[in-house]
């Protein structure tokens, strides 16, 4: 009997014992879990080398390098327009075509003048022969026919208008059937292979800028239409309007995706640095006494005051007190004093 009373008694205690070393395990773990509530949770980034540039950027609109307004010279009915918008065209082909028979047109009139003067300055060549009339007289209907032909050409040419210049017509604001005013825009011409970029450029800004800096041009309309170009030329002198300064881009436009009249951001390069130290803005921390970040050792945040300097996008140019390699805060730095411990996570 007492043996079978001991038996119960041993299963119990080892019942017991384990579990005092669970309970022991749990306050083990719950210890090691507060020890580490004073570590501080921070996203850090490590410092390296980067080329950054300094840029400053603008909008304006694209112009050809070369470009011609088509008036009207006579106020007729436009009855063919050669061209198409966006198609190329050479110098001296024809774009606009104007009615030449209707009873108000300059050529019929000129057409007329100038046949009868034919016929006037032919009878007279013949009467001078003849001795009838005087050299004078003969050569006086000479001129006049000269003249009145002189017209009828001009009235011709007025009566077909032609491409001043090689390149794109980039607009045509004439229509078929309609008429003209005299001295009314018909057509823009432009020469795109390489185009050009007026900026208004504040007086202080100009100081910046030079001749041949580089420039990056993209379209808004679509930002993958893109080129680079450079600073041609920057005006000695401010409009006395606007107080602005006027910079000349050029930029190659070999496959003419731009063309006249298209908004685009221009940015200039003002001043480029190769493989400088830098790190992200958001390691960056203002203080009255000046900027710092925290920097990482030993799991240990220490704050260090910092000198910047070109700034190129995210990136800021480090001049002094960090080193490519330092590992920095960049999300956390609100919870932390000089001497804080962290736990650090990389970006």
């Amino acid at each position: 009997m007492r043996i079978k009373a001991k038996i119960p008694s041993l299963r119990w205690m080892s019942v017991a014992l384990a579990g005092l070393l669970s309970l022991a395990g749990g306050c083990s773990g719950q210890k090691e879990q507060t020890s580490g509530e004073d570590h501080v949770p921070v996203i850090v980034a490590t410092v390296a080398r980067a080329d950054l540039q300094r840029v400053r950027a603008y909008t304006g609109t694209v112009e050809g390098i070369r470009q011609a307004k088509v008036y009207a010279r006579i106020p007729e009915t436009i009855v063919k327009i050669h061209a198409v918008e966006g198609s190329t065209i050479r110098a001296g082909a024809p774009l606009i075509a104007f009615d030449e028979s209707g009873p108000a047109s300059a050529v019929r009139q000129a057409r007329a003048v100038y046949e009868d003067a034919r016929k006037t300055a032919d009878k007279f060549d013949l009467l001078y022969q003849q001795g009838a009339v005087s050299e004078i007289e003969r050569d006086g209907h000479k001129t006049a026919l000269e003249v009145a032909r002189a017209n009828y050409e001009a009235a011709g040419d007025a009566a077909v208008l032609t491409a001043p210049i090689s390149g794109t017509v980039t607009e045509i604001y004439a229509r078929v059937g309609r008429q003209a005013g005299m001295g009314e825009p018909l057509a823009l011409i432009a020469s795109v292979d390489t185009v050009r970029l007026l900026l208004d450029v504040s007086v202080y800004e100009s100081k910046e800028l030079a001749k041949d800096q580089r420039v990056f041009i993209r379209s808004e309309q679509d930002t993958s239409v893109t080129a680079g170009g450079w600073v041609d030329e920057i005006s000695s002198s401010a409009d006395p309007g606007s107080r602005t300064v006027s910079a000349e881009i050029l930029a190659p436009n070999p496959q003419q995706r731009f063309l006249p009249g298209m908004f685009v951001q221009a940015t200039i390069e003002l001043e480029q640095r190769s493989q400088v130290v830098s790190v992200g803005r958001d390691a960056l921390v203002y203080r009255e006494s000046g900027i710092g970040t925290y920097v990482i050792r030993d799991s240990v945040a220490h704050f260090v005051p910092v000198t910047t300097g070109v700034e190129s996008g995210k990136l800021v140019e480090i001049l002094s007190g960090l080193q490519a390699g330092d590992q920095v805060v960049t999300l956390g730095q609100n919870n932390l004093q000089d001497g804080s411990k962290v736990n650090p996570v990389a970006e």
